[in-house]
């Protein structure tokens, strides 16, 4: 059986009801989704994916897609194998999969494979995957394994990939190895191994990246990613997917909502 600790509004004794309560209701009742934060305790388990317009505080382990209206939090024990959907990610944990919101801080002990879209991103840990945002920070000691697009990026870390930005700062405890395309590169005595470029020819060259490049190249500060695009529709989600929940009738079953989200694969190939 599943532990899943959300408060809501109503006494809830049973799982038929815990179930009702988050993801559907009886008719005439209000519907509530998360009305507090959501605590999933370290030692916890939960097989499914988890949708709400409030925050959630993971320790324990995530199988599944998190997609709430407000931000989610990943302690030191928490482990998320799914897609995170929000308006701010703060990860002291691991997390395997796609990151899409607004504010992006992945902490000293942060770790994961994902593919992250952002407005802003600070990184202190050590992520793999790729990275398109508007400004990104890595601070010393953190280790990026990735191909990055930034209009804005400010380095103190180690980057191994591709890099590309309109501006790249790089700090004197910086270590870049791999492919640079930069229109302006500002080098305070950091450590640069491989072939440098210009940032606008990439863009030029590449059309699967032209869907950024007015914004990546602008001088005045753009949002990369609108509120539409991080903003969860959850009465939409529940709707969608309430006959595969009313259908479901095993005690041991999980609460799933599906995680809707286009292949942007092809974002991150270059050359």
């Amino acid at each position: 059986m599943i532990l899943l600790l959300v408060d809501v509004a109503n006494e809830i004794t049973k799982k038929k009801d815990l179930y009702m309560a988050l993801f559907g209701s009886r008719k005439g009742e209000k519907k509530n989704y998360f009305n507090v934060a959501t605590i999933i305790t370290e030692g916890t388990t939960t097989v499914g994916n988890l949708i709400g317009n409030d925050s959630i505080h993971i320790d324990g382990h995530i199988k599944g897609d998190v997609k709430v209206n407000n931000v989610v939090i990943v302690g030191k024990s928490g482990v998320i194998d799914g897609n995170i959907k929000a308006q701010q990610v703060i990860s002291s944990g691991t997390c395997n999969g796609n990151i899409i919101c607004d504010s992006l801080e992945l902490m000293d002990s942060s770790s994961g494979k994902t593919h992250i879209k952002a407005n802003k991103v600070l990184i202190k840990g050590h992520i793999k995957g790729s990275i398109i945002c508007n400004g990104l920070f890595a601070t010393e000691g953190s280790l990026i394994e990735a191909n990055i697009q930034a209009k804005n990026i400010t380095t103190s870390g180690t980057i191994l990939g591709m890099l590309s930005a309109q501006v790249l700062k790089i700090m004197n405890t910086s270590c870049i190895k791999g492919k640079i395309f930069a229109d302006r590169i500002i080098n305070q005595g950091g450590h640069v191994e491989g072939f440098i470029g210009k940032y606008s020819e990439l863009i030029a060259e590449n059309p699967q990246l032209e869907k950024y490049g007015a914004i990546l190249n602008s001088r005045t500060e753009i949002a990369l990613l609108q509120h539409s695009d991080y903003h969860v529709d959850v009465e939409k989600e529940i709707e969608a997917n309430m006959n595969n929940t009313k259908n479901n009738n095993n005690d041991d079953s999980f609460i799933d909502v599906e995680f809707d989200i286009k292949d942007e694969s092809k974002l991150f190939e270059v050359g």
